[in-house]
């Protein structure tokens, strides 16, 4: 049975979440399901043992690709010169017909941002991919999950292309620049830095600008990256602020 928690929430998600096991047996199914019912207060649905691994990097793969999608929407609105959180928020007013799903589904588009991070987004496309080129009966490449890890891989450069933009706005070249990125662990209230995009993002600035320093209020210490706990100090004297 795959984990299905997220940072700050593990207990609470360990026995409310509904949990997925799959058994290389019929025999160890019903022995995983049995065990775990002890444990989940949550539904345990029974499944075998490849549908499982399946259905552990589906999960995050949709994640991706439905932020990978948020992401090209919002280089649409910039290219047409309108808000993509105007669209976003419009988008997603259309109601949910509990009558019936099928025909009206409720619209979750996600919020763009500077890229994915985390233990499992980044991987679990890939992962699902190898599984495929590696035991699949015929060829087949998933182009919509690799196109996604693309265009969210992409969004730290991005963020370097508007830098660039709104510096020359103000005729601050980038290498003069004395920059401020916010943010630094992958999901917000938290400590957590695994595979965060801002550090692709400071890896682009770090030998082309001025001076370059990172603010985040959860996250004390960090190899690799200048962090400056005070946000004042963060932010005196720098030409451009970055929300990560």
């Amino acid at each position: 049975s795959y984990e299905r928690v997220m940072v700050g929430r593990l207990l609470y998600n360990l026995q409310h979440m509904p949990r997925v096991v799959g058994g290389l047996t019929p025999e160890c199914t019903r022995r995983g399901v049995d065990l775990y019912r002890k444990i989940v207060k949550a539904e345990v649905l029974p499944t075998d043992c490849l549908t499982a691994e399946v259905a552990k990097v589906t999960e995050n793969t949709y994640r991706d690709v439905n932020v990978a999608f948020a992401n090209e929407i919002a280089l649409v609105c910039e290219s047409l010169n309108i808000n993509v959180h105007d669209v976003r928020r419009l988008v997603n007013s259309l109601p949910f017909d509990p009558s019936n799903p099928r025909k009206n589904p409720y619209r979750n588009m996600h919020i763009p941002g500077g890229g994915v991070g985390g233990h499992c987004l980044p991987k679990d496309p890939w992962l699902l991919k190898h599984g495929l080129d590696a035991y699949g009966s015929f060829e087949f490449t998933p182009n919509i999950i690799v196109e996604s890890r693309r265009m969210n891989d992409y969004m730290p450069l991005h963020m370097k292309e508007l830098l660039v933009e709104a510096l020359d706005e103000r005729g601050i070249e980038l290498g003069n620049a004395k920059v401020c990125i916010l943010g630094l662990a992958f999901l917000e209230d938290s400590d957590d830095t695994r595979n965060t995009p801002t550090v692709p993002l400071y890896n682009l600035l770090k030998n082309e600008c001025h001076d370059v320093v990172i603010h985040d209020p959860h996250v004390k210490e960090f190899e690799g990256a200048p962090l400056v706990n005070d946000l004042e100090a963060a932010v005196k004297g720098k030409d451009c602020v970055l929300v990560a």
